[in-house]
């Protein structure tokens, strides 16, 4: 092991001891202070990530609904059956396991009692229609929101920040470990399999999203199903590489571009003028205040290159899920705040023939200042 991997692997120790002393929930005055602006005297919590951002608890799959949260002027709640009753618990969550033969509805229907409810705020745009019907029979006065932790959600406090950092830092490593065994006649499924075992196995991560590696033809299409692709590298190919991390539930997004030998000199100028394009969008960035301008200006830097117009955002929010609040699209509405964290990821897309991607993941400091928090070098990585 180099001098400078023993540095890595120590600074990744570093995070993991501090991340471990970390507890992280919503306080009882901005528990108050959120029902105060939902004029609800509770509010049922029913996202999986809201709940894990709540309280930090997580139950085994976000697919299923085991667990409510449920937030009362006096107390944070979280609701879930016998399953979970022996699992970690924080101190200042209160539990409330739902006896044999009863739902969660009921157990709610109770806690509502327990504490006079009346009135009942949930996430609208969650809950099926049948589990709204099923919130109904409770019979209080109901109070529908949509989107309601995703600003709360974008404006990362210093743990959560930290533990993205090492989201991003592992990336990097995994990078540093599987470039130099990439070769010709290797599938994109066996570049896929080599990033998820070293993020596993390697650095005792999971993967924040299902790789997306594609060559060539297949790497001009932006959402591109690694999965179901046959792809396979030769001479000459381009290999698009995007792939994230998750770190203590937060995750890292990046994305970067290899050249397989004899790289035709068209793909070698394309990609330096989009790489002038995403470092200059960085530059404005700095400056900018609306994320919808870094979007604008993103493109017409493109177009000023005569390059194509790229058929997908020029960026997302990153935090416990990989696509989340804020945007950085044509349509955002969002303004650049301290603590947000986004992607910066113009593309050149030629459908049928190549594609080619930057993506880094960047944090907003004091001052509206960018700081990128993936650094693998971003050249076009020529083997």
């Amino acid at each position: 092991m180099s001098k400078d991997e023993g540095g890595q692997l120590l600074l990744l120790y570093h995070f993991l001891d501090r991340w471990n002393s970390v507890k992280y929930t919503i306080s009882m005055l901005n528990i108050q202070d959120f029902l105060q602006k939902t004029q609800a005297d509770a509010f049922l919590v029913s996202n999986f990530y809201n709940i894990l951002y709540t309280t930090g608890f997580e139950t085994l799959s976000p697919m299923e609904r085991e667990v409510f949260a449920l937030i009362t002027k006096e107390r944070l709640y979280v609701i879930t059956d016998a399953r979970y009753e022996k699992g970690n618990r924080a101190n200042t969550i209160e539990f409330f396991f739902t006896k044999k033969g009863k739902t969660m509805w009921g157990s709610l229907a109770e806690l509502c009692q327990i504490h006079k409810i009346k009135s009942l705020g949930y996430e609208g745009d969650n809950l099926t229609w049948n589990e709204v019907q099923s919130l109904q029979k409770i019979g209080r006065r109901l109070i529908s929101f949509s989107q309601t932790f995703s600003h709360l959600r974008s404006i990362k406090r210093e743990e959560e920040l930290f533990a993205i950092k090492q989201a991003c830092h592992v990336g990097d490593l995994v990078l540093k470990d599987i470039i130099p065994y990439i070769h010709p006649g290797q599938t994109e499924k066996e570049i896929a399999w080599y990033i998820e075992k070293s993020i596993r196995e390697g650095y005792s991560s999971e993967l924040a999203f299902d790789p997306i590696i594609a060559v060539d033809a297949h790497a001009a299409i932006p959402h591109y199903h690694t999965k179901k692709g046959e792809g396979v590298i030769k001479d000459g190919s381009l290999l698009l590489i995007d792939f994230g991390v998750k770190a203590h539930n937060y995750c890292s997004d990046n994305t970067r571009m290899v050249g397989i030998g004899n790289v035709s000199d068209e793909i070698k100028k394309t990609y330096a003028a989009l790489l002038a394009v995403q470092k200059k969008t960085i530059k404005y960035a700095n400056e900018a205040i609306s994320l919808k301008d870094i979007d604008q200006y993103c493109r017409s830097e493109l177009q000023k290159h005569t390059l194509p117009n790229y058929n997908h955002s020029t960026g997302h929010g990153v935090g416990l899920e990989v696509h989340e609040s804020p945007r950085i699209s044509a349509a955002s509405i969002d303004e650049k705040k301290l603590g947000h964290v986004f992607t910066l990821e113009p593309g050149i897309y030629y459908p049928g023939k190549w594609g080619m991607r930057i993506e880094d993941t960047v944090t907003v400091l004091d001052q509206g200042k960018i700081e990128v928090l993936t650094r693998f070098p971003k050249e076009l990585i020529l083997l």
